[in-house]
C-alpha cells in the first residue's frame, strides 16, 4: 500500500473526525494527519508560509458552517499547491447534482476531486491510496 505524505480532514462532526483518524491509524496510510472543524481553519493553516507540507489527500465534508466544502475548494485553489493533491468529498448524498458538481470541480481545478460516500470504512480508506497516482489533467 502506498504511504501518503499527509492527510487533511475537514469536517464539523467530531465523531467523523475521531472515527476517520482511527481508521487512518489502523490502515497506516500516513503518519501525518491534521484535522479542522471548518474550512476557514484549514485555509488559515495552509496560508501560513511556515507550513511547508501540503496534504496529498484532503477528506472534505460538504455541509459545514462558515463555509461549505465547495467554498473551501474555491479558496484552496488560490493557494500555491501541488497538483498532486487529491480531494475526496465526504458526503452521505447520492444526489446526481452533487455527483455532477464533483465532476465539474474536478475539471475546473488542477488537483483531483473525487466523491466518497459516508460512512468512511477501512476498505474505502485503504482503496484511496491505490488511486493516489498522478493522473493527467486537461
Amino acid at each position: 500500500m502506498k504511504t501518503i505524505n499527509a492527510i487533511c480532514l475537514i469536517d464539523d462532526d467530531p465523531i467523523t473526525i475521531f472515527s476517520v483518524k482511527k481508521l487512518i491509524e489502523v490502515t497506516r496510510i500516513t503518519e501525518n494527519v491534521i484535522s479542522f472543524n471548518n474550512g476557514i481553519e484549514a485555509l488559515k493553516h495552509y496560508r501560513n508560509e511556515n507550513n511547508t507540507i501540503f496534504p496529498e489527500l484532503i477528506l472534505l465534508d460538504l455541509n459545514m458552517p462558515i463555509i461549505d466544502g465547495w467554498e473551501f475548494i474555491d479558496n484552496f485553489s488560490k493557494l500555491e499547491i501541488s497538483k498532486t493533491t487529491y480531494i475526496y468529498i465526504l458526503t452521505s448524498s447520492i444526489n446526481p447534482e452533487d455527483v455532477n458538481k464533483v465532476k465539474e470541480y474536478n475539471n475546473k481545478y488542477p488537483f483531483s476531486i473525487k466523491h466518497l460516500i459516508k460512512p468512511v470504512t477501512k476498505d474505502k480508506l485503504s482503496s484511496l491510496s491505490f488511486h493516489l497516482e498522478p493522473e493527467e489533467k486537461k
